[in-house]
């Protein structure tokens, strides 16, 4: 009766392993600020992209203009605006001013700028998910100072 039998140390030690993950991994989970988001909806070349932008939720009534955000695209794209949060009130605004690429261009330039007009200084966030290069990708910001993200759309 000294020994465990096999199946019995491998469920000791799965919950061993559990047990600890879950104290490891939890220990930065606390309650913290409330973010507002939003996220507006883009379509480039037939790809969907989602804009999510956020701000700490105690911020919103600084806010004194609507989140105003660029969609800078080739001259040579197809972009169009698909939908727009009614949270927060935001613009958005499609510039067709970069340079087109070539016929065996493997992407698309994209640049997303992103810009609060507010009373306070707070920070932003701004969370770009679609097809390029990265599947996501987060930049951080501060309001009244516009947050750029650049990327590039593939196979399209």
């Amino acid at each position: 009766m000294g020994r465990l039998p096999r199946f019995a140390f491998g469920k000791l030690l799965f919950t061993l392993a559990f047990v600890l993950s879950t104290f490891v991994l939890g220990r930065d989970a606390e309650a913290g600020v409330q973010w507002c988001e939003s996220d507006p909806l883009f379509l480039v070349n037939g790809a969907l992209l989602d804009v999510t932008t956020a701000f700490p939720a105690g911020y919103t009534s600084t806010i004194k203009e609507p989140v105003a955000i660029e969609l800078l695209v080739p001259t040579n794209a197809i972009a169009v605006v698909v939908s727009l949060p009614t949270k927060v009130p935001m613009t958005a605004k499609i510039s067709r001013v970069l340079s087109p690429g070539g016929l065996l261009s493997l992407g698309v330039p994209v640049i997303v700028k992103v810009t609060y007009k507010a009373t306070a200084s707070f920070d932003t966030k701004t969370r770009i998910t679609g097809t390029y290069l990265w599947l996501s990708s987060t930049v951080w910001g501060k309001s009244n100072v516009t947050t750029q993200v650049r990327y590039t759309l593939i196979g399209l």
